[in-house]
């Protein structure tokens, strides 16, 4: 008996383990564009839905039943004062922010992503690019505003995993995640000393995040409102390249994915005479409203950059494997009910091997 239980048990942990992988090797991704002007990106089993006139990004894995639906909204880029000693941004420090929401945006056609060396194509991409001015509402005006193509989301995904060189350092993207080439230009920074921050907002069914910093990982109630009250907690970032933020997963779902955001500790600055740099992006996270739903917001810190030049980071989104607690529960509840039967049963053959004698 003891050796039918450890079979069955094993094969239940399989099949889960089978059933949360979300790589699929070799998947081309394809892209269409719905009548409701939206993007639907997929890549092996990961669907990426981009609006059409907005940065907001909509992304679930495509064929799982009872799957959980992840929300990444690029949502505005603040000024932020660093006259009171601090390298993350914090609210009370903000000079200008240029909203998102308040401008248009284009998608390009699709286009094939070809390897640099070989010519071959390894991919496929298409860019979302800012297509009207973008105000910058600045607390000392006069008002200022990014022109169209000042920023552009230059989205990739690959035919199998791949290992790419992202600011000088080696990044792993696989074929259950988007990359995201983040490039901006022409900032119109009112001080050297100043920093700018992309803001990043995040939210899913069970909106909680775990965030694997260098002090370990950090669990996030988005489902709750910080206030204004609240400074934003500096993200220690961890000692790896990626830094990585994770959807969690509720504590009894149907889900074997779980859904991530990374992004590269570094970005990537030329200059107008094309010199190139690498420099250092640090972080901040808030768990707060905007408008009527709660998100994680979290802030990616960038240096000041001089005019000409352009900034270019290197996010990513995608899935990772989870545990399916609801088919684990049930399992294991079926698994239990199995083994008080073949207990019963085992119990009934000894009674029956060992008679009592008159």
């Amino acid at each position: 008996m003891k050796r039918t239980m450890t079979m069955l048990l094993g094969t239940f942990a399989l099949a889960i383990s089978v059933l949360a992988v979300p790589a699929v090797a070799g998947a081309v991704p394809t892209g269409s564009v719905d009548s409701s002007n939206r993007v639907i990106f997929k890549s092996g089993p990961l669907t990426g839905v981009f609006e059409g006139n907005v940065p907001h990004i909509t992304f679930y894995a495509t064929n799982e039943v009872g799957r959980t639906t992840y929300q990444l909204n690029f949502r505005a880029l603040i000024e932020f004062s660093t006259s009171s000693g601090e390298s993350t941004y914090e609210s009370p420090t903000m000079l200008a922010r240029a909203d998102f929401d308040s401008a248009t945006w284009t998608a390009s056609n699709f286009y094939p992503v070809r390897d640099k060396t070989t010519g071959t194509t390894i991919g496929m991409g298409f860019n979302f690019t800012l297509n009207s001015p973008m105000q910058i509402v600045q607390q000392t005006p006069p008002p200022q505003s990014l022109k169209p193509g000042d920023v552009v989301l230059v989205v990739k995904a690959y035919n199998n995993t791949r290992t790419i060189t992202a600011n000088g350092q080696s990044v792993t993207i696989n074929t259950a995640e988007i990359k995201i080439d983040f490039v901006l230009k022409n900032w119109p920074f009112a001080s050297l000393n100043d920093k700018l921050a992309l803001q990043v907002n995040m939210h899913s069914d069970y909106n909680h995040f775990d965030l694997d910093q260098g002090t370990g990982t950090t669990t996030v109630d988005a489902t709750n409102d910080e206030g204004a009250g609240v400074m934003e907690h500096p993200y220690r970032e961890a000692s790896g390249v990626e830094q990585n933020v994770r959807y969690a997963s509720g504590p009894v779902t149907s889900s074997m994915n779980i859904g991530f955001f990374h992004f590269v500790n570094t970005a990537t600055l030329t200059s107008a005479s094309g010199t190139t740099q690498s420099v250092l992006v640090v972080a901040s996270y808030k768990s707060e409203k905007d408008g009527p739903e709660t998100f994680l917001k979290l802030y990616l810190v960038y240096p000041y950059f001089a005019s000409g030049s352009t900034l270019v980071h290197d996010p990513s989104f995608g899935l990772q494997g989870g545990l399916p607690t609801l088919y684990i529960i049930a399992g294991g509840a079926g698994i239990a009910g199995l083994a008080a039967v073949l207990v019963i049963r085992h119990r009934h053959l000894q009674v029956q091997r060992f008679p009592k004698s008159n």
